[in-house]
């Protein structure tokens, strides 16, 4: 019998295995078991979301370096990666969707009053993003490292004062100027910026997208109720679809 082909196995005694690398074995054991059956569906819609704000708040930062040191392509490349990311996030509302309301009811009291309102990532992403709110710290149920966290993300430097930092510099001031000369003024600086602009918007447009699937799964789930959390729930939702990561790169529209 021919010996294998050795260089087409795979060998794990020389390194880390998959299972390892993963960590599947903690990642794995991290959803309920309560015996209603949509109960896991539920858990691993959100936190899959967790995970993926963690890789969003990631490139945010990062992001927003690479405009402070005027990294303006690179910029473009991870703005591009965070709209990618948003549009799975957008589409795993579908899957919640297949849940029907009384599959919900049969484990909402388990939930003991926690609530997508106190997702300490979903905010910094917001503070990180330039929507500050400094009134949520004394509104959600935080852990001090989350508290810590949140504080440091209010005091430092947002994605949206490194695009006015990096447009200041161009010599665009104020910000309408951008799409008042950018198109006439062909110089590479003025059409890198005005194109981060556009990506900046992108970016917000796709969060003003996953907001309202949010609100209209919530309503599906649970109609007027109040949320988990003690919010107003779906009414709640409403007043936040209006808020913009980069508001001034939307008001700047009326300028024109």
């Amino acid at each position: 019998m021919a010996e294998p082909n050795r260089r087409n196995c795979a060998d794990h005694s020389a390194g880390t295995s998959y299972r390892d690398v993963l960590r599947l074995d903690q990642l794995l054991d991290c959803q309920p078991e309560t015996g209603a059956h949509d109960e896991l569906l539920f858990v691993i819609v959100h936190q899959v979301h967790e995970l993926w704000f963690k890789l969003m708040l990631f490139e945010l930062e990062e992001t927003r370096d690479l405009l402070l040191a005027d990294r303006l392509d690179a910029a473009q490349h991870l703005l591009r990666r965070l709209v990618a990311i948003q549009n799975v996030l957008i589409s795993q509302w579908a899957v919640l969707d297949t849940m029907l309301p009384m599959d919900f009811l049969a484990f909402r009291n388990t939930l003991q009053g926690g609530s997508g309102f106190d997702s300490a990532q979903y905010r910094e992403i917001e503070f990180l993003a330039g929507l500050k709110d400094g009134s949520f710290l004394d509104r959600a149920q935080l852990t001090d490292t989350e508290r810590e966290r949140l504080a440091r993300r209010l005091a430092e430097p947002s994605l949206q004062d490194a695009f006015t930092s990096v447009a200041e510099r161009s010599g665009v001031d104020p910000l309408a100027k951008l799409w008042q000369d950018g198109y006439r003024d062909l110089s590479p600086k003025h059409w890198e910026l005005l194109h981060v602009a556009e990506a900046l918007l992108d970016v917000d447009q796709a969060f003003g997208r996953w907001r309202t699937h949010h609100a209209l799964t919530v309503e599906r789930q649970i109609g007027s109720k109040p949320g988990t959390g003690g919010s107003s729930g779906v009414n709640y939702l409403r007043t936040r679809l209006t808020s913009r990561l980069f508001p001034e790169l939307w008001a700047v529209r009326s300028q024109l």
